[in-house]
């Protein structure tokens, strides 16, 4: 959802406000989506603005905004947002839910931009709860929402959130016949502030949201799906070199540009036609599956994984399922194709897993590997929640070229490591 189709030369208003953001701190977390609902001055929606931004770092608590790092990937930094921004929010009334946690994130963001938000009146709708709403178990945003009869259909995005609020906001304005006394005077005073200097002009500034981004993935055609259509029909080749590539390319759920170049002279050098391809591809998922199934259930987690690697194989959803599903009672179990963790090797963690951090250090740890919280040339390992992710650590092993995986990659290779351990040193050795 983009700017405004128009905008109103000389009105008075208020602009309600909602940020997600990678952390609670202004001074480091930053924004990772920004919405503007506009109402008029009697508290009528005139439009609405949302977009995802790139925060140049981690997103901080995917399971909490849902955002993940290949949302923002493309999306457009605060700077190149900033002037439109600016612009929505200029000679209104600043309202949210608990205003001033998202006027601290906005003045912030300005601040780096080389501007400074000017201190507009502020309305908050959490703090005006408690003079409309009788009998609130508590004030934060679904609470009001459900004592108002207000509808949030998506906690902590962005839009919903900010769309929920300017609904709150309108019941407000419904208990008065006319508008009050405090609500005219906070908008005459919006209105005469002077907002300047304003933040630099951004060239090409276009909005993107999670709607757009997800009609973008859905719309991709898979990676591999062009290297097999180019490939001779027929069965040949040596399908277990090319699966041994294969699973490094795959261990970040990545495949890139560079990747993908390299995957696709070997299977010409191999001389590997289209059906030995696709049944190498389906050989992985079955490699996944094993792996999931191990320890006697696949979590949702597993499958999410399974099914993140089915799409980059141009494996139907319903096929990789199936192959999840014949591997439940498969004799055996196996062994990874990806190398091997050894004892003392040193591995780093990045970004929110699904599992709690302390409990996957836990089992590293366990497993004899060292944790270690920066990443250096020694470290043989980073793990990242989110292949995209952008945080400080991702980065550095990027530079080093330090070998970089998925949580879920990270349990299959504990797995292979505690198999290895097992299994019985011959005799004589």
């Amino acid at each position: 959802m983009g700017l405004f189709k128009q905008k109103e030369a000389g009105a008075i208003g208020f602009a309600v406000v909602d940020v997600e953001t990678t952390g609670l701190y202004p001074s480091t977390d930053r924004i990772v989506e920004i919405a503007v609902v506009h109402l008029n001055a009697n508290a009528e929606i005139t439009g609405q603005f949302c977009t995802l931004i790139n925060p140049g770092r981690d997103v901080g608590p995917t399971h909490h905004h849902g955002i993940t790092a290949a949302e923002v990937h493309n999306a457009p930094t605060f700077a190149a947002a900033a002037e439109s921004v600016w612009e929505l929010l200029a000679g209104r009334v600043l309202v949210a839910h608990n205003v001033a946690f998202d006027a601290r994130f906005l003045d912030a963001e300005f601040n780096r931009c080389g501007a400074s938000l000017p201190p507009p009146p502020v309305m908050c709708t959490m703090r005006l709860a408690s003079h409309y709403l009788s009998g609130l178990p508590a004030r934060n945003l679904p609470a009001c929402c459900a004592a108002a009869g207000v509808t949030l259909s998506q906690h902590h995005s962005a839009l919903c959130d900010a769309q929920a609020a300017a609904a709150l906001f309108s019941c407000y304005r419904a208990a008065h016949r006319e508008i009050p006394g405090s609500w005219m005077q906070a908008l005459v005073q919006a209105a005469c502030i002077p907002w300047l200097p304003q933040p630099a002009s951004a060239a090409g500034f276009a909005p993107v949201t999670r709607q757009e981004q997800s009609l973008r993935r859905a719309g991709e055609r898979p990676p591999l799906a062009a290297l097999v259509d180019r490939l001779p029909r027929g069965s040949s080749g040596d399908i277990d070199t090319y699966l041994g590539l294969l699973d490094r390319i795959l261990e970040d759920r990545i495949v890139s540009a560079g990747e993908l170049r390299t995957l696709s002279g070997l299977a010409t050098e191999l001389g590997l036609a289209r059906d030995a391809a696709e049944r190498a591809h389906r050989e992985y998922l079955h490699h996944v599956s094993c792996a999931a199934w191990r320890d006697g259930h696949v979590t949702d987690a597993e499958r999410a994984d399974l099914l993140q690697v089915a799409r980059l194989l141009n494996v139907p959803d319903t096929e990789a399922l199936m192959i999840l599903e014949d591997m439940r009672h498969a004799s055996g179990h196996h062994a990874s194709l990806a190398q091997s963790l050894r004892p003392g090797d040193r591995v780093v963690f990045t970004g929110d897993m699904d599992m709690p951090r302390s409990e996957i250090e836990s089992l590293a740890t366990a497993a004899g590997l060292v944790v270690s919280t920066s990443v250096s040339a020694k470290t043989a390992l980073v793990v990242a929640a989110d292949p995209y992710s952008q945080s400080g650590k991702a980065k550095s092993a990027q530079k080093l070229g330090v070998r970089m995986v998925t949580e879920q990659v990270f349990l299959y290779l504990l797995d292979h490591m505690q198999l290895a351990m097992e299994q019985p040193t011959p005799i004589g050795q």
